[in-house]
């Protein structure tokens, strides 16, 4: 537990600083980097990083992908993503003896899914103002953050129903819910913090529409149980317990942002649906 305590005060550090450089292109490469370690911890856990040349072409391509500016996405999006299907398809088949069209196919949609659902934090950025952007991605990494360590302690305290057995073992229904409740309270709280900073430092009256962001909490939370789900299914058809260990306590980079890929484009869609700030 000390472990896992210390490793996350120094990544809550290491996001303080790279929001202080929110607006730059520090946060493109903090998004970039996170994806890329992401991609290639599922992809080494899948056994299908055994073709460095192959898993080269994956990570390059997901790095790209949060430099691609939101207003040119539709030209060079399909422009990209053509030239890295066609790549794959060169190594189908110069390689089809030794590597299969499910593993390619398992490879284009994990290097893709993982690489769009950060993004949306950066295409957030750059549609909103930048504290209303960061406002928005908090409650994302709360939804997922605050549910896990809600669901975490309420499962242990009165966890007795198990929520998924077969794929997760330790989640519960108890724990679920708690982390549906800790959500809620977590979004009221970084409210509160986010409309004290704008006047405290910008002189800014913050016009947040609170009851549709308590509102929105059981969906975003929902979500990062899903994300952790699909995560863990995929580690226990591959009799892997961690994606990695570059957090010591946490796991892999994937085992902490495993809920993420789900809860930020949840809050990006619900933001651009309800009108969560004035």
């Amino acid at each position: 537990m000390k472990q896992r305590v210390i490793s996350a005060c120094i990544g809550l550090v290491i996001l303080a600083v790279v929001l202080a450089f929110f607006e730059t292109p520090v946060f493109n490469v903090a998004v970039a980097l996170i994806i890329v370690l992401a991609v290639y911890e599922v992809l080494h856990a899948a056994g299908c990083a055994e073709n460095r040349a192959l898993l080269a072409a994956a990570c390059l391509y997901s790095g790209v992908i949060p430099f691609i500016p939101y207003f040119l996405a539709g030209r060079l999006f399909p422009l990209v993503a053509f030239c890295y299907i066609a790549v794959l398809f060169l190594f189908l088949l110069a390689r089809h003896g030794e590597i299969s069209a499910l593993k390619i196919g398992f490879i284009f949609f994990i290097s893709t899914i993982l690489s769009f659902s950060l993004t949306v934090s950066v295409y957030m950025r750059d549609q909103q103002t930048p504290e209303n952007a960061c406002f928005l991605i908090l409650l994302g990494l709360a939804g997922a953050w605050v549910s896990d360590t809600g669901a975490y302690f309420v499962g242990r305290a009165f966890g007795k129903h198990p929520l998924a057995p077969q794929v997760s073992p330790k989640k519960t229904v108890e724990g679920f819910i708690g982390g549906i409740i800790s959500c809620a309270l977590g979004f009221v709280l970084i409210t509160a913090v986010y409309c004290w900073a704008l006047r405290q430092f910008f002189g800014q009256e913050a016009a947040v529409n609170l009851p549709l962001v308590v509102l929105i909490s059981p969906a975003v939370s929902v979500a990062g149980t899903l994300g952790d789900l699909a995560a863990s299914v995929i580690k226990r058809q591959n009799g892997v317990k961690d994606y990695g260990n570059i957090m010591p306590g946490h796991g892999g980079v994937m085992d902490r942002f495993d809920s993420v890929l789900f809860t930020v484009p949840t809050v990006f869609m619900l933001s651009k649906w309800l009108t969560l700030i004035y």
